[in-house]
């Protein structure tokens, strides 16, 4: 179960689609290795789904965007692997917001190094050292569907946080019904969603449910609301409402 030892950080991150250029501060040798093994202390959503990283440097992938080193990551491919992806990479997101490194998830980003280990390659985060003050200072500069348009019934008072999470080109495929009893959380194809190749925006949505479950966890522990969680098979394709899982309210 996912703990609430991110949440602040949710309200400071931000993507960061331009890194400053060069002059400021830099990663250490001593930093990339502790990223390395804070990844291994992350919650997986599917615990029998083997995981790596690898960190490369910026110049040795198609990431050009002024960061200083790519984060891969690589998985098995079962059922469940790509969500499993963005809840893992999203917890490696915000404690690297607590360590003042900015990110962005690049979705078409691509390296050679298609395998690692046997796994296969999934998707890379562009990593760099950042001042402190250029993360987010308020949340309403982030554009985002209003929370009754995502969310049906109460709202626990987590909706207004949980909308924040990211998404690739800030689709937001994501729709919670809360009956009063569980939260069932489902994939949303919003129609004519056309800024990518219509082939992709499964794989990225599917990668963007996982990193919403992180967010809607971490925002649960905070308000110590306990659950028992059920999740549900979604390869993916253009039905409206796809089912992701549900969360039994205990508390």
């Amino acid at each position: 179960m996912m703990d609430n030892r991110f949440y602040k950080e949710i309200f400071r991150r931000r993507s960061f689609h331009r890194f400053p250029e060069t002059g400021g501060p830099c990663l250490t040798q001593q930093e990339l290795s502790e990223i390395e093994a804070a990844y291994e202390t992350f919650e997986p959503l599917y615990p029998d789904i083997k995981t790596e990283i690898r960190i490369v440097p910026q110049s040795s992938t198609s990431g050009r965007r002024g960061g200083e080193y790519c984060i891969l990551m690589y998985s098995e491919k079962k059922e469940g692997y790509l969500q499993n992806t963005g809840y893992l990479g999203e917890q490696l997101d915000l404690w690297l917001v607590s360590r003042n490194i900015g990110s962005l998830w690049l979705g078409l980003g691509k390296t050679e190094e298609k395998k690692l280990d046997g796994l296969d390659y999934v998707i890379m985060f562009l990593i760099g050292k950042v001042d402190p003050s250029q993360f987010r200072a308020e949340m309403s500069e982030a554009k985002r569907r209003p929370a009754e348009k995502i969310w049906e019934g109460d709202t626990l008072g987590i909706a207004e946080t949980v909308r924040y999470a990211p998404s690739a080109v800030n689709s937001q495929p994501w729709y919670v019904v809360n009956n009063g009893e569980e939260l069932t959380v489902c994939r949303y194809v919003a129609p004519g969603m056309r800024i990518i190749p219509t082939p992709l925006v499964s794989f990225y949505n599917l990668i963007d449910m996982g990193i919403f479950l992180a967010f809607l966890e971490i925002c649960l522990a905070e308000k110590g609301i306990e659950y028992r969680r059920e999740l549900f098979p979604d390869a993916g394709g253009r039905t409206e409402l796809s089912r992701t899982a549900v969360y039994r309210l205990l508390s």
